[in-house]
């Protein structure tokens, strides 16, 4: 009997150990760091950096006191290096100017999120943050009255990997010199005021992965020579001004992952050459001034999810090869789709007039052609006048309705009605994302988001969050079930006791 109660005792002890084990490991950490792992140096010039920031944000200034900065709210030590996250805080305050008399080789600041403080903060972007040349991550969304341009001055930010400004009401153009900035992978500038053309200078910034200028006054055409982008992954255009072509050279960005241009201004016909990249999951192409047929070459890319073409002046029919590729989803008019097909004949007009007047005039028209269009006098011979021309513009309009049968019978009576619903509507993200909530994830990774889906918003940990304050209270009330488990089997283990 002894023996049963001295293994029931031992029994509920491993059990309350690992009840404590279940419940400490379960709740967040937090590690201060000691005063030793700074140098003098370092610690002096971090505060006085940092107490800079107390004095425009005076809910800071109440809370930093001394120079143990790593106990203080809102910042976070790793070894020898130091980041404020005030992030949903509602504290008033300005940007301040960086001071004064500071050794900024000293100063060990490598993140900054002030995100999320809506109306609460203000000022405009500081050219001096510059001197902040060890900061990595610098993000003021959802900021709204925070205004000024982009500085130049801040292309010396060398260290700096993510810059997040959306939501803000900054403006002006894109500088050229920020292509020095070469270690930044993510740049979120959707939905402010930043207008100006995309600088090819930035073809240079070979870390960039995230691009995103949504909603943005941003126009002039794509640059070519951002084919260089080998690891641009979003590109996100959604809604701005820019107009041109699609650039062929853009084929080279093998990376590509979600190219978003709907309702821009681009126009012309859709390059075959991008058949080539490898990782074009989808492409956001509607409402656009898009015109021509659409290339067949397309349903090499292995990717290929979905391709989004409503809106513009597309020609033919959806191509066999993309109806016939497995899992791709094309939204377009039902005229070029399946039975609904109108044979293309809207696309030889563009060849006809440009092929056809030779061959169509069999001697008439180009001796017609070439002596009466240029003669001016159109009151002489009202008959010859009007009986040539006529049955010039005779020819060139009836040859596209009786020619079509050579030019488009690839295309007009084989798609099937298949051609697009089949598929899945929803692309998972590239690299099989594991971020609940996530669109696209951040280049390789699986488990750091770039692109939240409707009703999340990305977090600075690079996690989706859906779009309702009750992240907080379900990660307090889920910590609480933890504890009241924990307590109830630790009073068990106390009874059995």
């Amino acid at each position: 009997m002894a023996l049963c109660v001295r293994r029931l005792v031992l029994a509920a002890t491993l059990a309350a150990v690992v009840a404590l084990l279940l419940c400490t490991s379960s709740a967040p950490v937090a590690r201060a760091v000691g005063r030793d792992d700074f140098t003098d140096e370092q610690r002096k010039n971090t505060v006085a950096v940092l107490q800079a920031f107390a004095r425009a944000i005076p809910e800071l200034g109440k809370k930093w006191k001394g120079d143990d900065l790593c106990g203080w709210d809102y910042v976070k030590c790793f070894s020898t290096t130091a980041g404020v996250w005030l992030e949903r805080v509602y504290y008033v305050g300005t940007l301040p100017e960086m001071p004064v008399g500071v050794d900024y080789r000293h100063v060990r600041i490598t993140q900054l999120h002030l995100s999320a403080m809506h109306l609460g903060l203000s000022g405009t972007l500081p050219a001096s943050w510059s001197s902040m040349t060890s900061l990595m991550s610098l993000w003021l969304e959802r900021c709204e009255r925070v205004t000024g341009t982009l500085p130049a001055a801040w292309s010396s930010m060398k260290a700096l990997r993510d810059l997040n400004l959306h939501g803000t009401q900054v403006s002006g153009s894109l500088p050229p010199q920020w292509s020095s900035m070469t270690s930044v992978a993510i740049l979120y500038l959707g939905l402010t005021k930043v207008s100006g053309s995309l600088p090819p200078q930035w073809s240079s910034m070979r870390s960039l992965n995230v691009l995103d200028l949504q909603g943005t006054q941003v126009s002039g055409t794509l640059p070519p020579q951002w084919s260089l982008l080998k690891s641009l992954t979003l590109f996100d255009m959604e809604g701005t001004q820019v107009s041109g072509t699609l650039p062929p050279e853009w084929r080279s960005m093998r990376a590509l992952n979600v190219l978003d241009l709907q309702g821009t201004k681009v126009s012309g016909s859709l390059p075959s050459q991008w058949s080539v990249m490898k990782r074009a999951k989808v492409l956001q192409l509607q409402d656009c001034d898009l015109s021509g047929s659409l290339p067949p070459e397309w349903s090499a890319m292995p990717k290929l999810a979905k391709v989004l073409l409503r809106g513009n002046h597309f020609c033919g029919c959806v191509p066999d090869s993309w109806a016939q590729k497995a899992g791709l989803v094309v939204s377009i008019e039902d005229k070029h789709t399946g039975k609904n097909c109108i044979a293309g004949a809207d696309c030889t007009t563009t060849t006809t007039t440009t092929t056809k007047l030779p061959t169509t005039s069999t001697t008439k028209p180009p001796t017609t052609s070439t002596t009466k269009p240029p003669t001016t006098t159109t009151t002489k011979p009202p008959i010859t006048t009007t009986t040539e021309p006529l049955t010039t513009t005779t020819t060139t309009t009836t040859e596209p309705s009786t020619s079509p049968p050579t030019t488009t019978t690839e295309a007009p009576s084989e798609p099937t009605t298949t051609a697009s619903p089949t598929a899945t509507p929803t692309p998972a993200p590239e690299t099989e994302c594991e971020v609940d909530g996530c669109e696209v994830c951040e280049g390789d990774s699986a488990a750091r988001c770039a692109r939240c889906r409707e009703g999340y918003f990305l977090t600075s940990e690079k996690t989706c969050r859906a779009n309702r304050d009750g992240g907080v209270a379900a990660a307090s009330s889920g910590a609480a079930a933890a504890a009241a488990v924990c307590m109830a089997v630790l009073l068990s283990v106390g009874l059995a006791a």
